[in-house]
């Protein structure tokens, strides 16, 4: 049987547990909110590169798609460097796996990790990462995060003549641990083009630009990849979270049960020890009693 001094120690020691856990549990609500803010504000951001991008095909016309041969694929998958997030990265593995439209192309795809586990997952699956990055680890880092993305996916675009990537990622859905998506980066959906080209300008006169078209349209992709790949890493961030809480909520009703099941012990050995302590007491008290008569 175990001592009370133990059950007590036991005790304690998961009492803390749950208080580490729901302090966890507290952080990750309150980066789910500001990664959720961070994505709805890149809004009125899309509205205004759109607009942009209205104002220069209206005058220039549709851009080239780009097409001829393509050496090889490039894959942006963003997951997790931290553990405690349930199954978050094994799910998107297996969503690429399924999801992946495999361009003929004479080369395995050119694949861009944003998080170590994940990066393992895929190794796992025969899917060799070419690049590696630790997953930002607050709202302040995804900036620089992003521009690196965007620099190594320029890189290897100049050296294999990539012309298609997509973005692969857990988009945050609200009381879930997220859904696996893909979006896709490059190339431009000239359909859309179409849709913004045709829609009606907002304002009443207009628009004019000093840059030359093709400089203004050249800067308007760029911040076009930026708002997409940022979106996409937010969203992943949020998920992340979302899993993690999930995981974490579980986890703190496994401790409560656990310190319930330990509280019910304790108290049977405590009265067990008491009862005892009472018998041993009544017995003395016979002896002495039954000496004293004697």
């Amino acid at each position: 049987m175990e001592s009370l001094h133990t059950l007590r120690r036991h005790i304690e020691t998961s009492g803390k547990l749950q208080s580490i856990v729901k302090s966890m549990k507290t952080l990750s609500a309150v980066n789910i909110r500001q990664y959720e803010q961070a994505a709805h504000s890149l809004d009125a951001y899309q509205e205004t590169i759109d607009s942009g991008l209205q104002a220069v095909i209206r005058e220039t016309g549709l851009p080239s798609s780009g097409e001829g041969e393509e050496k090889q694929q490039g894959l942006v998958v963003f997951g997790s460097d931290q553990g405690l997030c349930g199954h978050f990265n094994e799910k998107l593995v297996e969503f690429l796996q399924k999801n992946q439209v495999r361009a003929q192309t004479p080369q395995p795809p050119q694949i861009l990790v944003s998080g170590a586990r994940i990066a393992a997952r895929l190794e796992a699956a025969n899917l060799e990462p070419g690049k590696t990055l630790w997953s930002p680890g607050s709202l302040a880092g995804v900036n620089r995060h992003v521009y690196e993305i965007i620099l190594i996916l320029h890189r290897w675009r100049q050296k294999s003549g990539m012309k298609r990537i997509d973005l692969f990622f857990n988009q945050y859905e609200p009381g879930s641990g997220g859904l696996p998506s893909k979006v896709p980066l490059l190339p431009l959906d000239n359909e859309r083009l179409r849709e913004l080209m045709k829609k009606k300008w907002p304002g009443r006169s207009l628009p004019y630009s000093a840059i030359p078209p093709h400089k203004l349209f050249s800067a308007l992709i760029q911040q076009y990849l930026f708002v997409t790949i940022y979106r996409a890493q937010v969203q992943s961030l949020a998920s992340e979270q979302a899993s993690r809480l999930l995981s974490l909520q579980q986890a703190e009703k496994n401790i409560q049960e656990h310190l319930e099941e330990l509280t019910g012990r304790y108290r049977n050995v405590r009265q067990s020890v008491i009862t005892s302590e009472l018998l041993d007491l009544v017995a003395g008290f016979r002896t002495v009693a039954g000496n004293t008569t004697s």
